[in-house]
């Protein structure tokens, strides 16, 4: 799979822009704030359905206009595919494959697949569940058909249920339905924690391999899945029971915050090396590396599943890497198509990439070289 053709109306710094793709790598560098994430931001878009930076999509539409449009043609197996994403500040985003309209992002997710890696990532090893979160919903929505329905399901039945316990405090009698919400509740949940526990553990055997490479095997990457929902075995009967059972232990501690307590809602990623948890114990290089690996598997692991290398989105990624994670890097990339941005394209440049195309971006304007 790769792209063909971008064009843009309107869209962030870009009044109308016209590009095409070579199958490998593509390389945009100019200075900060000239719109080269922006190229990025707009394949995203067309893959996913929404900005990996921008909560409104009204922030996307350059900001004189009213509206907005990206359109990306790609190939996919022996079939050319395009995708159009129409943005207005006072409509609602509407999204096209192949020239039919789709009622729904979940139509859209699994048709163009991407990972995107920039420094903006590292919040992944750094922070909180809520990116981790993030990072494994992302990827199972775009290769695991029926993830992204179940999410979707198990959020809309948790704010349900969310409702019942904050009412149920002016009016206990209402608590009598409770048990139809939890019956909802932990048949999405259950398919969402399974499913997450075997890409965790899929994806632990990837990124180990790999960071021990790279880290010329001083160092072992480990990656447990942290349900809140406590389990032994994969089974959904069994997370079903247990998810049935936690919620039922817990009624008391939730009426009182008037929320869910437990549930995949709650879950996490917990990062090791050398049996020891990244974000409390590990240095800016190796949690570096720990990124690096972590999405390069994520590539690997959307490739076993689909049969087909998605694009590689690097933002800014090289200014970031020592040269040895830069050659790790560079060596990986030379097989699929990437779309890379960089201030200095030096950095790139010196690998010798054979085949890659260069552009410049400068307020606004691309220009092939």
């Amino acid at each position: 799979m790769y792209i063909k053709k971008i064009n843009l109306k309107n869209f962030r710094n870009y009044r109308d822009l016209d590009i095409e793709l070579c199958k490998g790598v593509n390389i945009f560098y100019g200075n900060n704030a000239q719109g080269k994430t922006n190229i990025i931001e707009s394949v995203y878009i067309a893959s996913t359905g929404k900005s990996h930076r921008a909560q409104k999509d009204a922030d996307l539409i350059k900001w004189e206009y009213e509206d907005s449009k990206i359109k990306v043609d790609y190939q996919k197996e022996d079939n050319e595919k395009c995708i159009e994403v129409y943005l207005n500040r006072n409509l609602q985003k509407q999204i096209k494959l192949n020239g039919a309209r789709l009622c729904k992002i979940g139509d859209l997710i699994g048709n163009l697949n991407t990972v995107i890696f920039s420094p903006d990532h590292m919040k992944i090893i750094k922070n909180g569940p809520v990116e981790k979160r993030r990072f494994m919903d992302i990827i199972l929505s775009q290769v695991k058909p029926g993830y992204y329905y179940n999410l979707v399901q198990y959020l809309r039945t948790l704010k349900q249920r969310n409702n019942l316990l904050a009412e149920a405090k002016i009016n206990s009698s209402i608590l009598k339905t409770i048990d139809i919400w939890n019956e909802q509740l932990a048949y999405f949940g259950t398919k969402i924690i399974t499913c997450r526990h075997e890409f965790i553990n899929r994806i632990c055997c990837m990124s180990e391999d790999i960071h021990k490479t790279i880290s010329k095997e001083k160092e072992k990457l480990g990656l447990k899945y942290n349900s809140s929902i406590e389990y032994n075995i994969n089974l959904e009967k069994k997370i079903k029971e247990n998810f049935m059972e936690a919620l039922k232990k817990t009624i008391k501690i939730d009426l009182k915050r008037g929320a869910t307590h437990k549930g995949p809602h709650r879950d996490d990623i917990l990062f090791f090396i050398n049996g020891k948890e990244i974000k409390k114990y590990s240095s800016q290089g190796q949690q570096r590396t720990a990124l690096l690996s972590l999405k390069i598997s994520e590539l690997k692991y959307i490739e076993e599943e689909t049969g087909e290398s998605p694009v590689l989105l690097l933002d800014d990624v090289f200014s970031e890497l020592d040269i040895e994670r830069q050659k790790y890097l560079v060596e990986f990339i030379r097989r699929i198509q990437t779309i890379i941005t960089c201030t200095n394209i030096e950095h790139i440049e010196k690998f010798k990439l054979d085949g890659s195309t260069i552009y410049r971006v400068a307020e606004g304007a691309v220009e092939k070289e």
